[in-house]
C-alpha cells in the first residue's frame, strides 16, 4: 500500500462507495453474531426420524402345499427385517391334527385367525440375524415317518411357524388320491398396463414385446397350457396400425400369439368396464368406431407384415399403385379364432341386470356369456357350469382367483409359494364342495407381473392333484344350472364418470363435422374412452385418468377458434381480416359467421374458409359502411358446414371512419368546380373590359386594317401635332368628356 505524501489532501470516496462499504461492515458484524447467539440458544430439536416398520415374516410349505403320504414336510421361512436388525431368534413350526372343511374357515386361518385351531409343535429351528431391509431364510423339515405325519387322512390341515412375535400361517393339502378327476378351466388376460391414450405407441411396443417385456412374459406363461385367453383387442390394433413401421419384435409378438393353440375370446376394446358402462345408461357396451387417426399413409403403400398377421383378413382392396391401402376395423381388431360374446365384467360388478343387458345382445347360434365370481352368487355355489335368466354365466371360484393373482403378484419366492399353498387349499375345498363338477378359476387383471411368478402360478392348473386341464368352451357347453345373484357392487363415481365421458364424445362427433373425414377425430376419442374406462383403473387413479381425458377434450374443442383484434375502416371497401386458428392436425371447413345490428355498416353474414392444419388462416369479410362515424360492435361465430357452433364467439369493436374517403371526394370536386368556376368568371370579365377598345378600332375606315380585322395604333392616331402635343401637355388638366360626345377622328 503506498501513504499519501504528507500535507495532500485526504481523498474522498463518493457516496455510493461509502455505502457499500457500510452495508457489507453491517453484513459482517451480522454473520459474526449469529454464530455466538446460536451457540446461546438452547440445542436443537433433532431431525424426526424416519417412521418405523415392522418385521414381516412368510412360510411356505414345498411344493404348492402338497404332502403325499410318505412324503417328508419342509417348510421355508423368510424373515424381512424391518427399520431395525433381528436377533438371532428360534422358530416354532406347528401342524394341526383337524383338517380346514370349509371356505370360511380356511380364510380365517390365513387371514391370521388361529384361535381353535388345535396345532400342536412337529419341528424346531432358528432363524439367523438379519440387518434392516435385508432377508433371512431357513428350512424347517419333519421327517415321513415322524408320527406328526402318521395316519392324516385327505384334507387341507392347518400350518403355523412363530418366531418371537411373529407368526405365519399356511396350510398343507393331503391329496384324496383314487377319485376321478374334476376338470378345471382357467382364464388368462392378456392386457397392458391401463393408459389414457387410444393406442400404444411404437415404443412402448418395442419395449412390452421385447424379450424381457410384459407381454412377451404373458405369452411365456400361457404357451403350452390349455388356459382359456382373455385378449385385449386394442394390443394387436396397436401393432396393425404403425404397418411397415412396426416394431419387428412386435411383429414376431403377435404372429406367435396367432400361432398359440389356447381357446381365446376378445375382452372390450381396452378391457373397458363393460357393467358400469351398462349402469350408465347405455344399452350396450362401447366399441370402438375407427383407427383411421392412427395411420400414417407412408406405412401402408406396401404389404405390412403387422397386417398380413391375421387368422382371418379381409381380401385386399385393390388401389392405384403407390396410394396408401388401409386395413379395415376387423382386420386390425382381429385376435385370431375366437369364442364371441364372452363378457368378463370386473368381479363383483354385474348382478342379474347387466346379465339380462349382455344376454339380449347374444342370439341362438351365438349366445352370450357372462363370467361371474362365486363371491356373487347367492348361497355361494361354485358349480361353473350355471346361468342366469337364461343367460349363460360361468362362475369361477372367487377364492382360487384371489390366491392366484395375489401368487402372480409376488416377486418374493416364499410369499408366492404361501400364496401358492393357499390356492391349493381353495381347489380342494372347491373339489369336494362341487362333488367333481368343473371348476372355473381366473387370473385377474394385474400388472408388473413377472415370468417367473407368471408361469409358476399357471403351472398350479396343470399340477394340482385331482385336477385335469379344461377350457371355459367346455364348461360353457355343459348343461347349466340356473344360479340367483346378489346385489352388485357398485361404482358410483365410475358410473357417473362415463355418463359424463359419453357426453363430451357426443360433443366431439358434432366438431368433427369440420373435418372431410370425421372418422379421424371421432376415432381417437372413443378409443381414448375405452382406455380411461378400463376395468383395471381403480380408486384415485381411475378419477385422475378420467380427469386428465376430460381436460384433453376441452382443448381439442378449442383447438379451432377466431383470432382477431379491432379493427378501423377508412373506405367503406375495406375488408374485415380475422384469423382462423386451427391447431389440428388435419385441415378443417369451417364457416364464419359475421353479425352486427348497427345500420352504420352492412356485413357478409357467411364467408366458408377452408383452414390448413397446424396454421392460422386469413379470412376476408367484405363490408360496406354508410356515411356516418362511430364505433360498431361486430361478433364473430365459426360454424361447422352442418351448423355446429365451434370455438367461442368473439366480439371486436369496429372504428367506422368510411366518411373520410366521401367528405374527400367531395372536397376535390367542389375544388375543382370553384377552380373551373373562376376561370370561366375572369375569362367573361376580360372579354367585357376589351370589347369597347375592340369597337373602337373598328371605326376608323382608313386604318390599314390587319388580316385579323383589328387595327394597328398609331402612336399619333389623336390628331394633334407634335407642337399641340407639347402645348397640350402645358394645359391644366380639363374633365373627362363624356364618351357618347368623344369626337372621332377620321
Amino acid at each position: 500500500m503506498t501513504s499519501q505524501p504528507s500535507g495532500s489532501p485526504v481523498p474522498r470516496r463518493s457516496l455510493t462507495r461509502r455505502l457499500l462499504a457500510t452495508l457489507a461492515a453491517g453484513a459482517l458484524a451480522v454473520g459474526m453474531a449469529v454464530p455466538a447467539s446460536a451457540a446461546a440458544a438452547a440445542t436443537p430439536t433433532p431431525s424426526p426420524s424416519a417412521s418405523a416398520s415392522p418385521a414381516t415374516i412368510a412360510a411356505a410349505p414345498a411344493g404348492n402345499g402338497v404332502l403325499r403320504a410318505g412324503e417328508a414336510l419342509s417348510v421355508v421361512v423368510t424373515v424381512t427385517a424391518g427399520s431395525s436388525d433381528t436377533s438371532v431368534a428360534p422358530l416354532v413350526l406347528s401342524l394341526g391334527r383337524t383338517p380346514l372343511g370349509d371356505d370360511a374357515s380356511l380364510d380365517r386361518w390365513l387371514g391370521g385367525d388361529t384361535s381353535g385351531a388345535g396345532v400342536q409343535q412337529v419341528a424346531i429351528g432358528s432363524m439367523d440375524a438379519a440387518s434392516s431391509g435385508s432377508q433371512a431364510t431357513t428350512t424347517l423339515s419333519v421327517a415321513a415317518t415322524d408320527p406328526a405325519l402318521a395316519g392324516l387322512a385327505a384334507g387341507v390341515y392347518p400350518l403355523l411357524v412363530t418366531t418371537g412375535s411373529l407368526t405365519a400361517t399356511s396350510v398343507v393339502v393331503i391329496p384324496a388320491d383314487g377319485a376321478p378327476a374334476t376338470p378345471i378351466a382357467l382364464v388368462v388376460p392378456i392386457t397392458a398396463a391401463p393408459m389414457t391414450r387410444g393406442l400404444l405407441t411404437a415404443n412402448e411396443l418395442a419395449e412390452l414385446t421385447a424379450v424381457d417385456g410384459a407381454l412377451s412374459a404373458q405369452l411365456d406363461a400361457v404357451d403350452g397350457t390349455t388356459a382359456t385367453l382373455a385378449i385385449d383387442p386394442a394390443i394387436p390394433a396397436a401393432i396393425r396400425v404403425l404397418g411397415s413401421a412396426a416394431p419387428p419384435t412386435a411383429v414376431s409378438w403377435l404372429q406367435r400369439l396367432l400361432q398359440l393353440p389356447n381357446d381365446r375370446f376378445a375382452l372390450q376394446f381396452g378391457d373397458s368396464d363393460v357393467a358400469a358402462q351398462l349402469r350408465a345408461g347405455l344399452s350396450a357396451p362401447l366399441e370402438p368406431t375407427s383407427l383411421l387417426g392412427y395411420m400414417a399413409a407412408a406405412d401402408f403403400t406396401q404389404p405390412a407384415p403387422a397386417v398380413s398377421a391375421v387368422s382371418t383378413p379381409d381380401p385386399s382392396p385393390s388401389s392405384t399403385p403407390g396410394q396408401p391401402s388401409y386395413p379395415s376395423l376387423s382386420t386390425l381388431l382381429d385376435i385370431g379364432t375366437a369364442t364371441s360374446g364372452v363378457y368378463w365384467p370386473v368381479t363383483g360388478s354385474a348382478g342379474a341386470d347387466t346379465v339380462a343387458a349382455l344376454g339380449a345382445l347374444g342370439t341362438a347360434e351365438q349366445p352370450s356369456h357372462v363370467l361371474v365370481p362365486s363371491s356373487s352368487v347367492i348361497g355361494g355355489a361354485r358349480q361353473a357350469a350355471a346361468s342366469v335368466g337364461g343367460v349363460s354365466t360361468p362362475v369361477y371360484d372367487a377364492e382360487v382367483s384371489r390366491a392366484m393373482a395375489a401368487a402372480a403378484g409376488q416377486n418374493d419366492t416364499t410369499s408366492r409359494s404361501a400364496s401358492l399353498a393357499a390356492a391349493q387349499g381353495y381347489l380342494f375345498v372347491a373339489r369336494a364342495t362341487t362333488g367333481g363338477q368343473p371348476v372355473l378359476a381366473v387370473l385377474d387383471r394385474g400388472t408388473d407381473r413377472s415370468r417367473v411368478s407368471l408361469r409358476a402360478t399357471l403351472g398350479l392348473a396343470t399340477s394340482a392333484p385331482g385336477f385335469a386341464a379344461s377350457t371355459l368352451r367346455d364348461v360353457s357347453s355343459l348343461p347349466a344350472s340356473e344360479i340367483s345373484l346378489g346385489a352388485p357392487t357398485v361404482d358410483a363415481a365410475r358410473v357417473t364418470d362415463i355418463a359424463d365421458l359419453v357426453g363430451d364424445e357426443q360433443t366431439i362427433d358434432r366438431f368433427a363435422t369440420i373435418l372431410d373425414q370425421p372418422e379421424l377425430l371421432t376415432g381417437r376419442e372413443r378409443a381414448e374412452v375405452l382406455q380411461v374406462t378400463s376395468s383395471s383403473w381403480t380408486g384415485d387413479a381411475a378419477r385422475q385418468a378420467v380427469a386428465d381425458h376430460r381436460a384433453a377434450t376441452n382443448t381439442t374443442l378449442d383447438s379451432v377458434g377466431i383470432l382477431s383484434s379491432d379493427f378501423r375502416l377508412v373506405s367503406s371497401s375495406a375488408p374485415l381480416r380475422p384469423w382462423v386458428r386451427n391447431d389440428l392436425p388435419w385441415p378443417v371447413t369451417v364457416v364464419l359467421a359475421v353479425r352486427t345490428n348497427d345500420a352504420r355498416l352492412r356485413v357478409q353474414e357467411r364467408t366458408t374458409v377452408d383452414a390448413q392444419a397446424s396454421a392460422n388462416t386469413r379470412v376476408e369479410v367484405p363490408v360496406e359502411a354508410r356515411i356516418a362515424n362511430g364505433e360498431v360492435s361486430v361478433d364473430f361465430q365459426l360454424y361447422s358446414p352442418t351448423g355446429e357452433p365451434v370455438g367461442a364467439p368473439q366480439a371486436v369493436d369496429v372504428e367506422v371512419r368510411a366518411e373520410w374517403e366521401s367528405i374527400g371526394l367531395i372536397v376535390i370536386i367542389l375544388l375543382i368546380v370553384g377552380f373551373l368556376t373562376l376561370g370561366v368568371v375572369r375569362t367573361v370579365a376580360r372579354r367585357r373590359r376589351t370589347r369597347p377598345e375592340e369597337q373602337s378600332g373598328a371605326a376608323d375606315p382608313d386604318d390599314d386594317a390587319p388580316v385579323d380585322g383589328i387595327g394597328a395604333k398609331d402612336p399619333d392616331a389623336d390628331g394633334r401635332s407634335p407642337a399641340e402635343d407639347a402645348d397640350h401637355d402645358l394645359d391644366p388638366p380639363t374633365p373627362a368628356q363624356n364618351p357618347t360626345e368623344q369626337e372621332t377622328h377620321p
